[in-house]
């Protein structure tokens, strides 16, 4: 019997994002890396995050997607204040920052679209560019 609890517990977690929104609520994101739909939801089945900074330029041209890291979770910017170019300039290791407002749910994947209201976009660094301390 407890094995059946266990792979019960175990499915329905499997099912649920981790993080997972609902619509109408306010939502928060800080440095949410910016790839594809398609290289977000194997990052998140794998759980391997290279992914996302890795994807090939040609899955951008889909849809671009942010990924809140810390939380697993998948995001679309509505086109209503971010610009699909902005979002262009982060694709690949770059990073957006934004509150908004979940106006949708895609029940099947549990990827939300969201209503931006402020956001501040960070440009992909150049190559060789500088990028630690010292």
């Amino acid at each position: 019997m407890r094995r059946v609890i266990g792979f019960s517990v175990a499915v329905l977690l499997a099912a649920v994002p981790a993080g997972a929104v609902e619509k109408g609520e306010e939502v928060e994101v800080t440095s949410g890396a910016v790839t594809a739909l398609s290289c977000a939801l194997a990052a998140r089945e794998s759980g391997k995050l290279d992914g996302i900074t890795a994807c090939p330029l040609a899955e951008a041209q889909k849809e671009i997607v942010v990924v809140d890291v810390a939380e697993m979770q998948i995001y679309r910017i509505s086109s209503r204040k971010v610009f699909r170019f902005e979002l262009e300039k982060a694709f690949g290791g770059g990073s957006i920052d934004f509150t908004g407002k979940v106006v949708k749910l895609d029940k099947k994947t549990g990827v939300a679209t969201v209503d931006v209201e402020e956001y501040t976009v960070a440009r992909k660094p150049k190559p060789g560019a500088f990028k630690g301390c010292l």
